[in-house]
């Protein structure tokens, strides 16, 4: 059990900064449960988008973002995470706190938190030289690979919606300059998803640190024929695809408007004395 443990304050700041994690169809399929031997994430089933495999993947995957969120959120409060995973169906990871000072890369990550935005408009004009192979390397430190899917393979389905294009040709039309990259494992076993789902964090952090436009996508995926194409011609049917990211310049320098986001109380369960848990010097995180 740790020796020093954040003040609640500290903890509840730290969780809501958190829940801006990405999550498909923003349904924030997660609970937290705190007590003094640190925090536990837990996957919240009752919002699963629905019972396939591929809403299996999507809650993993939120879940694994939220997991890095927190982390970040934590590190620059000045608590390092070791962090256990452990994914079922119950708890998929736990995290054991340490006082650490924050470095400067935890820092631009933290403040890029408030300021990414899954962002489906179109994305005109290139990416600074050097973007693609600076977020592979980044892909790489959590085990998962990163490609960029060759534009004739994808297209804008209507304002807000995106397709494959693989066997007969797909509706829809180009009109976006983006960059639309895969996220991809090694296996398809809950535990990839986790750690996908957490790369998926610090790449659209990344990306949102650099003044860059993301937008993390599931939906494209969910014909297997074209998520085994996929896999065929940009991996050689040696991995996995668990998310798409469509990434370009800002449009208009803008952000879109943030999204609704459940409360602290609503996803997280303290098992703290409050007047125990209070540790000195410690400042409530603000991004």
């Amino acid at each position: 059990m740790p020796t020093a443990f954040p003040d609640i304050d500290v903890l509840e700041d730290v969780l809501d900064v958190a829940a801006r994690a990405p999550s498909a169809g923003n349904a924030q399929p997660w609970r937290w449960h705190v007590d003094r031997g640190g925090i536990r994430l837990l996957a919240d089933w009752t919002r699963s988008l629905g019972d396939s495999d591929d809403d299996r993947r999507d809650v993993i995957l939120s879940c694994g973002a939220v997991l890095h969120h927190c982390a970040v959120a934590l590190a620059a409060a000045g608590w390092s995470s070791r962090i256990q995973r452990t994914p079922d169906d119950t708890v998929l990871a736990a995290l054991e706190l340490h006082r650490s000072d924050p470095g400067e890369g935890t820092r631009e990550l933290a403040a890029a938190i408030t300021g990414r935005r899954a962002d489906r408009r179109s994305y005109h004009g290139a990416l600074p030289a050097g973007t693609v192979e600076l977020l592979v390397l980044r892909a790489e430190r959590f085990g998962v690979r990163l490609a960029v899917v060759p534009s004739a393979r994808w297209a804008r389905l209507g304002d807000a919606e995106f397709a494959l294009r693989y066997g007969d040709p797909a509706p829809g039309h180009a009109g976006d300059d983006a960059v639309m990259l895969v996220v991809a494992t090694e296996t398809d076993s809950d535990a990839a998803r986790l750690r996908a789902g957490e790369a998926i964090s610090d790449l659209t952090l990344a990306a949102a640190s650099l003044g860059l436009a993301s937008c993390p996508l599931t939906n494209p995926l969910k014909d297997p024929r074209n998520r085994l194409a996929l896999t065929c011609e940009v991996f050689d049917g040696e991995a996995h695809p668990q998310a798409l990211i469509k990434l370009g310049p800002r449009p208009d320098g803008e952000l879109p408007p943030a999204e609704d986001r459940r409360s602290v109380a609503e996803t997280t369960t303290f098992d703290l004395d409050r007047d125990r848990s209070v540790v000195d010097d410690v400042e409530p995180f603000a991004p």
